[in-house]
């Protein structure tokens, strides 16, 4: 009987040891592609800082232009004002002066001649 316990005693331990040393191999496994993945997960987070620092810079350049083009267009948008201010202003004293003045009335109500047409063209 003891030959029996003892030769039991010894496969059980070989068994036991056996499957402890298969566990070991599994948490290398594991803990070495854990390490992978986290070694893979902090180099995108650093590729990731690294393009939200140049997609910034590129933010703070269209920011600036964007200013600029709209100190322009206010710019335009004054001159603009200004021209057709002057514009009507104009109309406002050739329409006087159509009304006042029957030389004025003869001079704009004349066919223009082909000659200025051509200029035009």
């Amino acid at each position: 009987m003891i030959n029996i316990l003892s030769w039991l005693f010894d496969h059980i331990l070989s068994v036991l040891i056996a499957a402890l040393l298969i566990v070991c191999l599994a948490l290398t496994f594991l803990y070495k592609h854990a390490c992978d993945e986290r070694d893979a997960a902090l180099q995108n987070a650093a590729l990731a800082i690294e393009t939200n620092k140049a997609n910034q810079e590129t933010i703070s350049a269209l920011e600036v232009e964007i200013v600029k083009r709209d100190e322009l267009a206010a710019i335009w948008q004054e001159e603009l004002a200004k021209e057709r201010r002057a514009r009507d202003d104009t109309r406002e004293e050739v329409n006087a002066l159509l009304g006042q003045n029957e030389s004025v009335r003869n001079w704009a109500f004349d066919p223009v001649p082909d000659d200025v047409w051509q200029l035009f063209d």
